[in-house]
């Protein structure tokens, strides 16, 4: 499913998604709103969200989503590098996110890496994120920023690492604090980059 208020940015979605043989586009929404109500009804296995609309934005709507329908998997949509809308999309439980002039072959292979439980972030913003904030040793971290980092790569929200590390979602905002100072990263998808590009992510298990 696809929600963006642009009716050009939807229908050009819809012609990217028709050139793939495995993949269908269930609906498309032009709100938040329409999109939480059309998950009630159907869920999909994905929703492609932007992120500023009106009636309800794609923060809103995600928590929305996430509340009635845990298994569909949100990706934002952004066309300019507002890192803080980004930031409070994953907060809100989103899957990662993706510029809305992703390439189609790559918008197809990101929708289906968010299926199979995978985070998405295009590799140009990370990259250049990473870059810009370069420290030639890696802190150290405890081992709890350590548990909060690979679920934080992982994809999940301050709600879900809370749950998996059985502390409470302020307890892990502290964490999440903590990790952004010693990395030098302002937002989520700072210390991800950062996390990176300094090999702090290299030794999870598998």
């Amino acid at each position: 499913m696809a929600v963006d208020d642009d009716l050009f940015v939807r229908e050009h979605l819809r012609d990217y998604l028709a050139a793939s043989t495995d993949l269908v586009l269930v609906a498309t929404c032009s709100s938040g709103a329409e999109a939480v109500e059309m998950v009630r009804r159907n869920p999909p296995d994905v929703v492609l969200m932007d992120i500023q609309m009106p009636i309800m934005d794609g923060i809103q709507a995600t928590a929305a989503i996430g509340a009635i329908a845990p298994a569909v998997k949100v990706v934002a949509l952004t066309s300019f590098g507002d890192d803080d809308a980004v930031a409070e999309m994953l907060n809100a439980g989103a899957a990662g996110f993706l510029i809305k002039n992703t390439k189609p072959q790559a918008l197809i292979q990101a929708i289906k890496a968010a299926h199979n439980g995978l985070t998405v972030y295009p590799a140009d913003p990370i990259r250049r994120w990473g870059q810009s904030r370069r420290r030639p040793v890696a802190p150290v971290l405890t081992e709890r920023e350590r548990q909060v980092l690979d679920l934080l790569a992982a994809g999940l929200n301050n709600r879900q690492i809370g749950q998996a590390m059985f502390v409470s979602a302020s307890t892990v905002k502290n964490h999440l604090s903590d990790l952004m100072d010693k990395l030098d990263a302002p937002s989520r998808i700072g210390v991800v980059a950062r996390a990176h590009e300094l090999g702090l992510l290299t030794r999870r298990d598998t």
